[in-house]
């Protein structure tokens, strides 16, 4: 039976019910008055439902349902609520049973009278059917502000008092939020209806009815509960348990002890933890379920912790697996005082050979669990974040003095931790240790420069008549380099200048050199200077040769030749200038083409070739485009001079081999000829098809059929009747006019029969 017809049927007997055709725990099959009816009709103008949920035990069927909001719950306290149930037993007829008619709360007489003021829980549903409101309102009545207020109470009393109802059953009951059916068959099929006694004539309520379908009677078994559960010691004693749920609103903890702080084995009983069920105060994000409760134990010892949540049934899941938690001591002992730090240096001639800091300390208090202290050290520079030990064992609890090899460390921080049994640290103040060092860096080496012209349009433009050196180098092996310098000189008989301002912290420094000055070469060279101020010696000097504003010669063509087989040949004749660095060959196709390289030679080169760039060029590209080519040369300077370009229209060789294999035969059943073809790697890119040719019966030479787009490598034939045969080939056909060798030739007969 479907959802909707469910609530139509039903809502027909509901009707009846409440003109008072029957009375509380009758059954009977109900007739259909037009009332009825009309209620299912409104049923998409629904404004709040009643949401039900089922529990079956075997022997009984329990229905524990709530109203969507606060209004809605108290106007089916008010009037009422219906309890209807079908029973799926074959027989013919819609069997209606009434299990409850106009369930109601208990009114606030019954409530004293069966729960006694003691009973805390029991006063909750009481203060909200019938207690007065709280005097802890500030806006003003009859403003937004006052309903809001209002609001947000009675969602708070509503909430809590449907949290009562899933810790205890009888509250549930006498809320009239759940129902037992112990009117039940075991393994039976039921299908339950929850409605509203009474249907608010003035339409602000319209309530879909709580259905439950199919529901059958089997004995429960209690839900696992496997959440993940941490825990943290926040105080000597005391021990924090968190887990992750969103299926349970409340909880019970229970807690043993398996042994004591010495080890000795208790296995003692479960002991409930909560007083009373617990429920999460933690503040989280949206979507995030966190319990934390706190919990205080006695002694230290190892314990175990397992969970049990309560669902809307008031029924408690089974227990978690046991979570187990160490308590141990977290008191810290008391911290030393570092009093004095005395370096030492027994090597004269080499005061960085052995480097000995002795400290020195004091401690109030040795407690009895107190074990021993360890002396940390700190630098940026060589620990980073991270603290590194001095001592290679755990100094003696007794001791007052500690003499550590400093050798190779730098100025730091240092703190002496003391440590007890249960590992827990207390640290003394972080004191300076000067480590002062007295080997000066090596020189770097690797000393090496680029130069960055400016750009044309700058030195256009702007008159800017300056370059860029890049300087780099490699850095120093020692590992307290603070800063280098750089230094520059005209000329390596002059006074090298410090040229950076302030200390140089990387391995580049950028210097700018003037174009416009009557000077070839400039002079670098790079020192290292460490943290404790030593500064070690210059590197060797680098020769950069300056660049200037005198353009290359220009290249000129002096021989060139075409054909359309072997393609261009041309030589060219560059400049002889003293600082001539390179020359770049370029090729254009088409007027509105990109220049290309095709060609880099270094100046030096060209000496035994007297200057001259031989450059032979046979592209297989489009046959249809005209082939420009030019050389550009390059010194020092910023600019450069180009050749003028010369052109040919090179079509190049018409036929090419590409290997092309075929294959066929004739498929009688179908009735044709079929070909299909593999091709290899093309010797060039462009646009082409296949053509298809064929010398059929009768015929003494090939002719072209047609053409096959080269997405598709296969052919059907129809021409052959019985006992005919026709030989076939494939090529290749370019869009701008070249074509490929033939493929192999194939011979394709068609049976008599």
């Amino acid at each position: 039976m479907k959802y909707k017809s469910i609530i139509a049927i039903l809502a027909i007997s509901a009707a009846c019910l409440t003109a008072g055709a029957q009375t509380p725990g009758t059954t009977g099959v109900a007739s259909a008055p037009q009332e009825a009816v009309v209620r299912h009709r409104t049923e998409p103008l629904i404004t709040t439902k009643i949401k039900l949920l089922t529990r079956t035990y075997g022997d009984s069927i329990v229905l524990r349902w709530a109203a969507e909001d606060f209004v809605s719950w108290k106007y089916l306290c008010v009037y009422g609520v219906n309890v209807l149930r079908v029973q799926r037993d074959g027989r013919p007829g819609l069997n209606i049973d009434t299990l409850a008619y106009g369930l109601k709360p208990l009114s606030l007489e019954q409530f004293r009278k069966k729960y006694p003021d003691s009973d805390s829980l029991a006063l909750v549903p009481q203060g909200v059917l019938y207690g007065r409101a709280t005097n802890y309102k500030f806006a003003k009545p009859g403003t937004m502000e006052r309903s809001l207020e209002d609001n947000s109470e009675q969602d708070i009393a509503y909430g809590f008092a449907m949290v009562v109802a899933e810790w205890r059953k009888d509250l549930a009951e006498a809320m009239a939020v759940r129902f037992t059916d112990r009117n039940v068959t075991p393994g039976a099929t039921y299908d339950y209806y929850i409605q509203p006694t009474r249907w608010d004539n003035g339409g602000k309520l319209i309530f879909e009815p709580g259905v439950a379908e199919k529901v059958v009677n089997m004995p429960y078994t209690p839900v696992t509960f496997d959440p993940v559960v941490i825990d943290s010691l926040t105080s000597p004693y005391h021990v924090s348990i968190g887990w992750w749920d969103h299926e349970h609103s409340s909880y019970e903890i229970e807690r043993r002890m398996l042994s004591n702080s010495k080890g000795v084995a208790v296995n003692g009983p479960w002991q409930r933890v909560t007083e009373k069920p617990y429920i999460s105060m933690v503040e989280q994000p949206e979507g995030e379920d966190y319990c934390l409760l706190g919990d205080s134990v006695a002694e230290n010892g190892v314990y175990e912790y397992r969970i049990m949540g309560y669902d809307a049934f008031a029924d408690l899941c089974a227990p978690t697996k046991p979570h187990r938690v160490v308590v141990r001591d977290i008191q810290p002992p008391s911290a030393p005082n570092l009093k004095n730090i005395i370096i030492e240096r027994p090597d004269n001639n080499d005061p960085m050979a052995k480097v000995i800091a002795h400290f020195v300390w004091e401690k109030e208090e040795i407690e009895p669990d107190f074990v021993g202290y360890c002396i940390n050290y700190s630098s940026t520079r060589i620990t980073g974040k991270e603290w590194k030990l001095l001592n290679d064992d755990m100094i003696a609890p007794t001791a007052t003095t500690y003499a550590a090899d400093v050798t190779g460390l730098t100025t730091g921080m240092v703190c002496i931790s003391a440590y007890d049994d249960s590992g827990n640290e207390s640290r003394s103040f972080v004191q300076l240790i000067e480590l002062r060092d007295y080997k000066a860096p090596d020189a770097p080496d690797s000393l090496r420069v680029t130069i960055l012209l400016p750009e044309m349009d700058s030195l256009v433009t702007k008159n800017d008549k300056w370059a860029y050196a890049i300087l780099n180098w490699n850095p120093c092996p020692d590992d307290d380099i603070d800063y280098y310098d750089i230094s520059v000189a005209n000329d390596t008989t002059h006074t090298f200048i410090i040229r950076n301002q302030g200390g140089i912290r990387g391995t580049e420094f950028i210097d700018s050199m003037a174009l416009n000055v009557n000077q070839k070469y400039i002079y670098y060279k790079v020192r290292a200077v460490d943290y404790s101020t030593n500064i070690g010696p210059w590197s060797h000097w680098i020769e950069v040769e300056r660049p200037h504003l005198s353009p290359p010669t220009v290249p000129h063509l002096d021989t060139s030749s075409h054909n359309d087989k072997d393609g261009m040949h041309m030589e060219w004749i560059v400049g002889t200038d003293a600082d001539m660095k390179y020359h770049v060959a370029y090729r254009r196709v088409g007027e509105k083409g990109d220049w290309q390289v095709i060609g880099r030679y270094d100046h030096d080169s060209l000496v035994t070739q007297n200057y001259r760039i031989i450059l032979d060029d046979n592209p297989p590209f489009d046959r249809e485009q005209r082939y420009y080519y030019c050389v550009e040369s390059h010194n020092s300077s910023p600019f450069t001079a180009r050749s003028l370009a010369v052109s040919w229209l090179h079509r190049g060789p018409k036929v090419w081999e590409v290997p092309i294999t075929l294959a066929g035969d004739y498929f009688k059943k179908d009735g044709h000829t079929r070909l299909v073809w593999e091709i290899g790697k093309l010797p060039f890119e462009g646009d082409y098809y296949y053509c298809i040719y064929r010398k059929g019966p009768g015929e003494n030479t090939f002719h072209f059929v047609l053409s096959v787009p080269k997405n598709s490598q296969e052919y059907t034939d129809r021409i052959l009747q019985k006992g005919e045969s026709a030989d076939y080939y494939v090529m290749i056909q370019w869009r701008d006019g070249r074509q490929s060798t033939p493929s192999n030739t194939i011979t394709v007969t068609r049976p008599k029969d």
